[in-house]
């Protein structure tokens, strides 16, 4: 027998030894609002899904500039010189001179159409005898307009931009979704840590428990009342309790951990330093949700629906732009201008704005596949890539539908659960403290008493998991249905 208690005495020193000594650190009391902004501020997957957003901004931004204005000028001058190879020229040298300017304005228009009005000023000098003009000064207004008339007319010129603002609401929706995931991997975090932390506090107020059983144990063998035995069997309840702190102190630093993580506390080793402690506990707040009202605000909220919706919406527009495309190529082109010449600038203004020589010219142009068209057959592909992206959607809101049910379902079952963990609590709380007192008594075991400890612990726990597991089951409901 003093063998067993010396092995006893020896298991619990060796316990103690094994279990950390509380590190000296900074303790950061946090509430769960409190830590859901911190997250939002800080973590990096979110602030990458911002930063494409703006990019898709930039996109949208670079496709309007398609229908903007554009100037171009242009500059040239050219020299030349070279021996003669006509006896008109009247020399043994040619030589040549030329300065022209160039100015543009034009305009991309929505119908797919473009309009550009150009000017033109050259200047020209050689040294030929038979040359009227010396300088020669050569002026041009011209107004130009293209237009397709099958292929590539009307608002499928605008696709491209329809295409980058449902980028630009897929990446809205990317940091909506991913806003509404971090809330709620924060939430259910900070409760789990919470109950580790009850965890912890519930094993050393059984340690405590255990160790009091310890002490009568030991009164009652003095006096005769027990048997010796009785204080082993208490030494190994200790025992047991210290090595449940042990495994609770690790379960609360590891929850610990992940919550810091996604508190953004890890980019600096100061921070990370710091014990993180909820302030907030959780309760059975009232749910009054239903499976068809949920469906309906999630298929309105869920980003992926909506991104799903926007998918769809692209495939439509690709089959528009792939049906456009197998048209045949058919575009009106006319050209309208006047052109002064004179051996001054000044003769050549006044010629330009006499209207006296103009010019003006029209045509077709028409593009049209003979045999086996591969424009054809990507129509073919873009239907049944809309056809999959229909089915796909379909596919999801049957999912989403599902997944509703089930959480309305999870809800209603964590709060039963709950209700059911608080009674059990309750009648192991009354069924420990008699006996506890039947042991005083001599009239119940140690045995007893530490089973009575072990159940209402577990009756606590149970309760305490159920209710977090109801209010996890509510974060999960308020994410479906953006509540």
């Amino acid at each position: 027998m003093r063998l067993r208690r010396f092995l006893a005495c020896c298991a619990l020193a060796a316990l103690a030894a094994v279990a950390p000594a509380p590190a000296q650190q900074d303790t950061l009391q946090i509430s769960l609002d409190q830590a859901v902004s911190m997250a939002l501020e800080r973590h990096l997957g979110l602030r990458s899904a911002r930063l494409g957003q703006q990019f898709q901004e930039r996109s949208v931004a670079q496709e309007q500039a398609r229908f903007g204005h554009t100037l171009t000028a242009s500059l040239n001058n050219q020299s030349s010189r070279s021996p003669s190879t006509s006896r008109l020229e009247a020399v043994t040298i040619s030589t040549s001179n030329a300065l022209g300017l160039g100015l543009g304005l034009s305009q991309e228009l929505a119908t797919g159409g473009r309009l550009s009005l150009t000017f033109s000023n050259d200047r020209s000098s050689n040294n030929a005898a038979f040359t009227t003009l010396n300088p020669l000064y050569r002026s041009g207004l011209n107004l130009s307009f293209s237009q397709p008339l099958f292929q590539g007319r009307g608002g499928v010129n605008r696709i491209g931009l329809r295409v980058a603002r449902n980028a630009l609401s897929a990446a809205e929706l990317t940091v909506q979704g991913q806003t509404q995931d971090l809330r709620a991997e924060v939430s259910r975090a900070y409760w789990d840590l919470f109950l580790a932390g009850q965890n912890l506090q519930l094993r050393q107020q059984f340690l405590a428990g255990a160790q009091r059983v310890l002490e009568t144990a030991k009164v009652r063998a003095e006096v005769g009342s027990d048997p010796v035995s009785n204080i082993l069997q208490a030494e190994v309840g200790v025992a047991q309790r210290q090595q449940e702190i042990v495994g609770a102190q690790a379960g609360l630093r590891q929850n610990e951990d992940l919550l810091m993580t996604l508190l953004g506390l890890d980019q600096h080793s100061q921070s990370w330093q710091a014990a993180v402690r909820p302030v907030d506990a959780p309760e059975v707040a009232a749910f009054a949700g239903d499976p068809e009202s949920g469906l309906a605000r999630t298929l309105a909220f869920s980003p992926a629906y909506r991104r799903a919706e926007l998918d769809l919406k692209n495939a439509e527009l690709q089959l528009v732009l792939a049906r456009d495309q197998a048209r045949p190529a058919v575009s009106l082109s006319t050209q309208a201008g006047f052109s002064g010449i004179g051996g001054t600038y000044g003769d050549n203004l006044d010629g330009l704005k006499s209207g006296d020589s103009r010019s003006w010219q029209g045509g077709l142009s028409i593009h049209f596949p003979l045999g086996e068209d591969p424009t054809q057959i990507r129509v073919q592909q873009q239907l049944i890539q809309q056809q999959q992206r229909q089915v796909a959607l379909e596919q999801l809101r049957l999912q989403l539908a599902q997944q509703v049910r089930n959480q309305h379902r999870s809800v209603e079952t964590s709060r039963q659960r709950e209700e059911a963990a608080r009674w059990t609590e309750r009648l192991s709380a009354q069924n420990l403290e008699e006996l506890e007192e039947r042991l005083s008594l001599g009239l119940a075991t140690v045995r007893q008493v530490l089973d009575a400890q072990d159940d209402l612990a577990q009756a606590r726990l149970s309760r305490l998991q159920a209710l977090v597991d109801y209010n996890k089951a509510l974060i999960e409901w308020r994410r479906l249905t953006g509540d």
